[in-house]
């Protein structure tokens, strides 16, 4: 630790940053607390004897005294300025500060919380979240407007709550996958380990226990719970786009979110075609288009800008 910043926290003059440098240091090793207490005592001294006019004789005796105040004054205002340090972090956690992040439109993002818990953020997603998960709060809470799949990590007194427009969902430690972008009005999620607790927004008191390999769907204005028939349809955070029976129209709205784009559909008989498949979302939507064409009838094309694709 440099003298200087340590004669600045002995001024009362160093800053916030510094304050909580020297007490972490401080209370480090047992060796850099009898490093602090000497240069505690030599500052002292100065000041001692930078009283000139007022200076008394001291004895050896009296100076063996003086070096046993000092140590113990250094020990004491040492931990009343890591007390306060302290303090001022539990204060400034109290606030808790939120960290926003928005994914991009046709992008993902994996990203680790304070407690450990990793997150995959699909197109369009936005999450917001504490920088750190404080003791002082019974839950651990993020608010959810998008798709995300999460691996919880276990924390028996301090629940896991993720909050989206319609539902919350709380978990202890669990892999599960949340579906719900906000302007889509929609709600979906899938357990895969452990349990999730479902809680309606609206109806508090309505919950909903999901057990492993069971998901939830919001349809028609409640929720409907059924095993898990497909996977792959939650391996989005692997780069892969797969869909199952999914209607024409249904699966152009899932391109307009992966790649940025809308999709207006002309071709009526398109409607009630179901639709299979699984690429890599790095192929393109225009190869996938190409694929589909295989099956059936129809072409597309793009306007000027490259914001709107035609089927026909």
């Amino acid at each position: 630790m440099e003298k200087e910043t340590l004669h600045r926290f002995f001024e009362g003059k160093a800053s916030y940053r510094e304050e909580e440098e020297v007490c972490n240091w401080a209370e480090a090793s047992e060796n850099n607390m009898q490093e602090y207490i000497k240069e505690r005592k030599y500052f002292d001294m100065l000041l001692v004897h930078d009283k000139k006019n007022r200076k008394p004789h001291i004895s050896s005796g009296n100076v063996y005294q003086l070096n046993i105040i000092l140590k113990y004054a250094a020990v004491i205002a040492l931990f009343i300025m890591c007390s306060l340090q302290g303090y001022q972090l539990i204060q400034s956690t109290t606030d808790q500060e939120m960290n926003m992040i928005s994914v991009p439109t046709g992008q993902r993002v994996n990203i680790q919380l304070s407690d450990g818990t990793n997150v995959w953020l699909n197109s369009g997603s936005k999450m917001e979240y504490p920088a750190a998960f404080t003791k002082r709060k019974g839950k651990r809470e993020v608010t959810l407007n998008g798709e995300g799949y999460f691996e919880v990590a276990k924390d028996a007194k301090r629940p896991f709550v993720v909050q989206t427009g319609k539902y919350d969902i709380e978990v202890l430690g669990t892999k599960f996958n949340v579906d719900a972008y906000n302007k889509a009005s929609s709600f979906s999620t899938a357990l895969m380990e452990g349990s999730i607790q479902i809680s309606d927004k609206a109806e508090p008191t309505k919950k909903i226990i999901l057990h492993p390999l069971q998901k939830a769907d919001y349809i028609n204005g409640q929720l409907v719970v059924e095993k898990i028939q497909n996977y792959d349809i939650y391996r989005w955070k692997e780069g892969l786009l797969c869909f199952e029976h999914i209607a024409f129209n249904d699966l152009m709205k899932e391109f307009e979110k992966t790649y940025d784009i809308q999709i207006i559909n002309k071709n009526k008989n398109l409607e009630n075609y179901i639709c299979s498949g699984k690429f890599r979302i790095s192929d393109g939507l225009d190869f996938i288009l190409h694929v589909l064409q295989r099956d059936v009838k129809f072409s597309f094309s793009r306007n000027e800008n490259n914001t709107i694709i035609y089927i026909k």
